[in-house]
């Protein structure tokens, strides 16, 4: 990914904030030497499983594809001891 194409992502998200799935918490891009990953962090899992039961494209893989990627997808559990 270059760095154009980053930006092109980052942009997207931004523009996609407004109609993110509702169970998203919040989205990241993490862009290191020439690798970026888009991190969307969801409510619970239930949430994340349900909408991906439903959706034809996942919203991550959309702005990707549209950036020229095809992500691969992996879901981790995230620990909140807050």
């Amino acid at each position: 990914m270059t760095a154009e194409q980053a930006w092109e992502l980052a942009r997207l998200m931004e523009e996609g904030r407004p109609t993110r799935p509702a169970g998203v918490v919040t989205a990241l891009l993490e862009y290191v030497d020439g690798h970026g990953r888009l991190i969307a962090v969801w409510r619970d899992t239930e949430t994340l499983e349900q909408y991906l039961a439903e959706a034809e494209v996942p919203r991550g893989t959309e702005l990707m594809r549209r950036t020229g990627f095809e992500p691969d997808l992996r879901k981790f559990d995230v620990l909140d001891l807050g």
